[in-house]
């Protein structure tokens, strides 16, 4: 099979699949798999990520942003919610929200903000904003 052109495809794939990382669980690693096995179990997941990619528009996560990293840290530590956040930085809980998930820019007022409340290092907030 070179490339998943329908569901039905795409299911009997996806559960050949999982009998391969059944197979890597029992063993408790990946020498549970022959070379053959890891070789097709390769190809099987390259066709899936096409598949998903192209025809059911499913993509990774993107990885937040080092200035994003940094807020959620503060965040832990000062035990704050997004809500709490919001009212710390004189923001909106729509707003921060956004800013978390990378939908909103950073201007210059709430960098100023988030490096005198939060004590988030300026040129990592410029460098990310």
């Amino acid at each position: 099979m070179k490339t998943i052109k329908t569901k039905k495809e795409y299911e009997t794939v996806m559960k050949r699949i999982e009998k391969y990382l059944d197979k890597v669980t029992e063993a408790g690693e990946s020498d549970g798999l022959s070379p053959v096995e890891h070789e097709e179990l390769k190809v099987l997941t390259s066709l899936v990520a096409d598949y998903e990619d192209n025809i059911l528009k499913i993509y990774p996560l993107a990885e937040p942003s080092p200035l994003v990293l940094n807020i959620e840290q503060e965040m832990h530590k000062r035990r704050l919610k997004q809500r709490d956040l919001a009212v710390l930085l004189g923001i909106s809980e729509a707003r921060i929200s956004n800013v978390l998930r990378g939908k909103s820019r950073i201007g210059i007022t709430l960098a100023k903000r988030m490096h005198e409340k939060l004590g988030i290092d300026g040129n990592l907030i410029l460098e990310h904003a």
